[in-house]
């Protein structure tokens, strides 16, 4: 798991997203600087993770006569936060963030890094073809790295290789979610629910997309898929680095999976972590996933 260390000296620092999920204690323990997307419900725009909970969005999302939007920070949001950094004393700016698959946030991170006028100033922009958990897995590698003294160079290999390591599998509750976003025609979706058909999806690893994987029958027996190609992954006969129970507005179901996975495999350490209101708006309450790697 990871280690206490004094935070990132200034010279290296780095930037994130919202839909990383990760704690704002850590975020500010750490130094991380932090770009929240944007999600439009019932007329109202809110920055996630700031100006709305994930408890007040998805009581929102259940009573929402219309699915909300949701939107990329723009090149002037983190313009600002590159320009304090390197006001600040950083030298080097490493940017990881939600998959380009899903989200324009990396784009709009590449036209900001352009538009820095200091020719001296280094700043690495990563998609992490990843979100939620997996993404916040992928940083905290990136900054236990720094502050361990590794050199940019070691740092920005560690991320490549959990980037390749790192898997996302998941299943969703309504699959009329998963159609509005465009993954699954009507017919499909209505056929699938009417059916009990639990498509396992996952992020393709060469471009970050969301696709379906395999079609299972009852989220049940999806879990136990997953749970079977989650080991599989690691060779039969090892545990995961670092794995995350992913959940939408479902504590109790992700907490009822988490032991069931500790009882099977003790010293897992699977931790329930909620996805907030970007991811939340395309697949709906209910998701069940793991996020998982080995390396």
């Amino acid at each position: 798991m990871w280690h206490t260390k004094k935070p990132i000296e200034n010279s290296i620092r780095f930037v994130t997203d919202s839909t990383a999920a990760l704690p704002e204690e850590w975020l500010k323990a750490h130094n991380v600087a932090l770009v929240p997307l944007l999600v439009n419900i019932e007329s109202e725009v809110y920055k996630e993770s700031i100006e709305i909970s994930n408890r007040d969005f998805y009581a929102k999302l259940r009573n929402a006569k219309e699915l909300p939007t949701t939107s990329q920070p723009s090149s002037g949001d983190f313009l600002i936060t590159y320009e304090r950094l390197l006001e600040e004393g950083a030298k080097t700016i490493i940017s990881i963030h939600i998959s380009s698959g899903i989200s324009g946030t990396a784009n709009s991170a590449r036209t900001a890094a352009g538009m820095i006028e200091d020719a001296d100033a280094d700043i690495v922009v990563i998609d992490s073809k990843q979100t939620g958990a997996a993404l916040g897995f992928i940083v905290k590698e990136a900054v236990e790295y720094a502050e361990s003294g590794k050199s940019k160079e070691e740092i920005i290999n560690r991320v490549h290789q959990v980037m390749d390591a790192m898997r996302t599998l998941f299943v969703v509750n309504d699959l009329m979610f998963i159609h509005k976003g465009g993954r699954l025609s009507g017919a499909q979706a209505i056929i699938g629910s009417l059916l009990q058909i639990k498509p396992i999806l996952h992020f393709v690893r060469e471009d970050g997309r969301i696709e379906v994987m395999e079609q299972v029958r009852t989220e049940k027996r999806a879990l136990r898929r997953i749970t079977d190609l989650m080991i599989a992954e690691g060779g039969g006969n090892t545990l995961p680095t670092n794995i995350a129970i992913a959940y939408a507005d479902n504590v109790e179901k992700a907490e009822e999976v988490a032991q069931a996975l500790e009882k099977e495999f003790p010293g897992i350490g699977a931790i329930p972590i909620e996805i907030g209101p970007i991811i939340g708006t395309h697949v709906g309450p209910g998701l069940i996933g793991f996020q998982f790697y080995y390396c």
